[in-house]
């Protein structure tokens, strides 16, 4: 039976890569596969997340007895030494869905400016931009130099890297990894049997809207804040989330009193696309992927996004949702309105939003692209 050993940070859901994760060990398992899980750190939903996998253990006690596997998938792993540990006990896979690993400040945008950088890792000049950071216990010159810089020599001495976007397999050619060793494998996503857009539903009721992420800077909450500003129509924006901008977002959002709320975390939003008129994408950063987004076509509801990294991937303008110029607050604005009081083009773009899921985000092509990695998984 062949195996695979997830090492992840966190024992739970804390973003729409474990969910990916959790959801692709049980698929992986139900197709002869042994999974296992190793982590640093657990959250209150460990013990569900866990349950997905054969078996699991600390990261502590693995290093102390390590242990060869047929493929061993790092993600969010930022120790230059626990890399390398698991890269001398067989293959390794890097699961790149974040920017942390050839950005020393986390985000790949500039700082002051915020516009989106494109530029490969250089020790001197990304250490120099991650210094510009907010203050921080992590903000050190050891971290942003030396350590990053060894972190980063161990990551791309790994045997294959696995992306979830054509973007980020761009961007990993343009870090210098070969494409060769570059795998990509979007995620399976449950189509449910009816919509859960309102969008053709009689009755006065305001039109809901809703954002789901991370309250970070780079999520952009405060650009639709901004944006909402601008908007004419009647609306209910529901946040889901939390993060290092909470207050500062609160602060922002309470001008709109009862129209903007916030839900705080929830580790399974499926619940949270019941009745809303569209989901928005205001990120700033290039994001990797953004599972959200089709989890929110995959329930009928369509997007207003900005087009920044992977977004345009899932998000066709005038198919599945409104496509938005990047940081383009007062287009945003539009494109929000223009949703807000025409249903019938959001319930069209509900059901052409499910019928992409439905032919492109699959169990079975998950599958394969596992079964393809598992052939290849050594070095290139």
């Amino acid at each position: 039976m062949p195996g695979i050993r997830f090492v992840s940070h966190y024992a739970g859901v804390v973003g729409g890569v474990e969910r990916y994760m959790e959801r692709t060990a049980r698929l992986l398992r139900a197709d002869g596969f042994r999974v296992d899980c190793c982590f640093a750190e657990r959250t209150p939903d460990a013990d569900r997340f866990l349950a997905s996998f054969d078996s699991s253990e600390n990261m502590a006690d693995a290093l102390g007895r390590p242990s060869r596997c047929d493929l061993t998938v790092l993600h969010k792993v930022r120790d230059a030494a626990t890399v390398r540990a698991f890269r001398e006990s067989g293959p390794t896979a890097v699961f790149v869905h974040d920017h942390e690993y050839y950005c020393p400040r986390l985000s790949y945008y500039y700082p002051v400016t915020r516009r989106n950088c494109s530029r490969a890792y250089c020790e001197l000049v990304c250490g120099c931009c991650a210094m510009l950071r907010r203050p921080s216990p992590g903000n050190t010159f050891r971290n942003n130099f030396t350590a990053f810089a060894a972190l980063w020599r161990e990551i791309r001495s790994c045997d294959r890297f696995i992306v979830l976007s054509q973007f980020m397999r761009g961007v990993l050619i343009r870090q210098g990894i070969p494409e060769s060793k570059i795998a990509m494998i979007p995620p399976s996503i449950d189509v449910p049997a009816e919509s859960s857009s309102p969008a053709l539903t009689s009755g006065s009721s305001v039109p809901r809207l809703l954002s789901i992420g991370q309250l970070i800077r780079g999520k952009g909450v405060d650009q639709l804040l901004a944006a909402l500003r601008e908007v004419k129509s009647p609306f209910v924006l529901e946040i889901v989330g939390t993060g290092n901008d909470e207050a500062y977002l609160k602060r922002l959002a309470e001008p709109f009193r009862d129209a903007v709320v916030f839900r705080g975390f929830s580790p399974s939003p499926d619940d949270a696309y019941r009745g809303v008129r569209a989901v928005v994408l205001p990120w700033r950063w290039q994001e990797p992927f953004g599972l959200v987004g089709p989890e929110a076509l995959a329930h009928g509801v369509p997007i207003v996004g900005f087009d920044v990294g992977a977004v345009r991937e899932y998000l066709e303008d005038g198919r599945t949702g409104l496509l938005v110029p990047p940081g383009d607050v007062s287009a945003l604005a539009r494109a929000i309105d223009r949703i807000l009081n025409d249903a019938p083009l959001a319930a069209e773009l509900g059901a052409r939003s499910r019928e992409l899921v439905s032919a492109r985000f699959t169990d079975s092509a998950l599958l394969e692209g596992w079964r393809s990695l598992m052939k290849t998984g050594g070095p290139a």
